[in-house]
This record gives C-alpha cells, structure tokens and sequence, in this order.
C-alpha cells in the first residue's frame, strides 16, 4: 500500500512542472481568436458579426490596445460590459488565460488619423473645449492646451467621462478608432504656450517688483527647499493668481487671462531651468 501511494507521489511530482510549463506557454492568439474574434475580429478590427451586435456593436480593440490599462481591460473581459453584448469571460476563462489574452491584444498596434482627431473634437468636444482646445466657451471646462493628462488618461477621460462634471461619456457616442485619434489630437495640442509673449507680459505686470525669475524668492510652504523649477505647473498657477504679491500688484494679475499665465509661465520655465 505505501509503495502505491510513493508511486502517486512521484507521479504527482513529475507531471507538476510540466503543468506549470503549460500554463506559462498560453497561447493568447489562439485563445483570443477562439474567445473574442468572432465579435472584434481576429486582428483586432470589429467582424462584420460584430458590427450588427445591437444595442451597441462591438469595439475596435487595435486602436486602443496600447491606450487603455490591463487592470480596465482585465475588469472588460472578466466582467463583461453591461447593457451591451460584451458578456463576462470568466466562466469560459480562467485568470492566466485573461491575462495571457491581454497580453495578445497588447501586441496590436494603430496609426493615430490626425485629421479624423481634429473633425470629430470639432463635431463632439469643441462646445466646451473651445474649437481650438482653450476652453475660452464660459461652460468651465478644462483647457486642453494645457492638460497634464497622458493619452491613457485622455481616453479614459472620453471613455468614461468625469464624474460631478459636465464631462460624459463618450464611448457609445465615438468609436474606439474615433477616441485614439481625439485623444492624439488633444496630446498634439499641449503646451502651446509662448515664451516670447510671456517675456513681454511678464515685463509689464511683474518686472516692476521681480526683475527677472531668477530673482524671485518663494514664501510659505516649503519655500526652503523649492524654487520655481521645483513648483508643479498647478503650483506656479495658484501662486500667480493668488499668491501674496497679488494685493501689491493691483489689478494687474487678476485681468490676465489664462493663456497669458500659461505664456508667462512658459517664459519663467525658460527662465529658471
């Protein structure tokens, strides 16, 4: 009997590490092309299946594979997407072959169409945005020109929208193709301020009292340890606005608007780096 069970032992022993050896070698093409490219294609791109799906057809996955995060597309494919054809995976797959699943999908790879990013900001995000992305439309949204979002935090934006904000969801509104372009657009848009105007408003509402950047000494908080390269673009905002220097500047500071921080701004990093 003890010889039977040291047989079991041995057996169980031997076969672990090839089960191991399976698990690490999924294939997550074969597995995606048996599990999701019915809906979304074998390369990524929505079959024609996938495309009649109602009440919403299915996503292009080439051209947000590199925008969204394995946690988002882990959730996905686990869980499903409800109110849509999108059902939960994880009755059909287990936890290595989900990952091994994103890990195929990862692989995909997509050529932003500047030209489609900036017609469909103009047609969906421009009310608010402003059709050049500087926000100048009253309604409080963001100024785009000056985002410190990355584009996996663009398209999350437009995915999911922003909560306690008149910013929706845009994911049943653009396709997925649609959102990786708006997002490349809005990205190209960034940091457009100019150094040269900032030079001259700096000039006329700050040189009166600070000679040059370099000559500013920071107060308050940390003020020990951080000069204005060390200050976050936020940081240097609120401190322009509403620092202490305001009630000496006049009304000076409080008329300028937000592009010309930004250009005053730019002219300061220049300055200081």
């Amino acid at each position: 009997m003890r010889i039977k069970q040291w047989i079991g032992v041995l057996a169980a022993l031997a076969i672990s590490p090839m089960a191991a050896s399976a698990t690490d070698t999924l294939d997550g093409k074969a597995l995606y092309e048996a599990n999701c490219a019915m809906c979304h294609g074998v390369t990524g791109e929505v079959s024609d299946f996938g495309k009649s799906l109602k009440p919403f057809p299915a996503r292009n996955h080439r051209a947000i594979a590199k925008l969204i995060s394995r946690d988002e597309m882990r959730r996905i494919i686990t869980y499903g997407v409800e109110g849509t054809a999108m059902t939960p995976k994880k009755y059909t797959l287990d936890a290595l072959e989900i990952e091994a699943v994103i890990d195929y999908i990862k692989t995909f790879d997509y050529k932003p169409n500047l030209a489609n990013g900036k017609k469909r900001f103009e047609a969906v995000c421009s009310t608010c945005h402003g059709i050049d992305g500087r926000a100048i439309t009253g309604i409080g949204a963001k100024n785009l020109v000056y985002t410190k979002l990355d584009l996996t935090d663009i398209v999350h934006t437009m995915r999911y929208g922003r909560p306690g904000t008149l910013m929706t969801s845009k994911r049943h509104q653009l396709s997925n193709m649609d959102i990786a372009d708006v997002a490349s657009y809005v990205s190209s848009l960034r940091y457009m301020a100019n150094p040269a105007n900032g030079k001259a408003l700096y000039a006329s509402n700050c040189a009166a009292c600070h000679t040059t950047p370099a000559d500013i000494k920071l107060i308050g908080n940390a003020a020990e340890t951080r000069s204005i390269a060390d200050l976050s673009d936020r940081l240097l905002d609120l401190r322009i606005r509403h620092g202490r220097h305001v009630d000496r500047a006049g009304k000076k500071v409080e008329k300028l608007s937000s592009d010309s921080i930004q250009d005053i701004m730019a002219y300061m990093r220049a300055s200081t780096n």
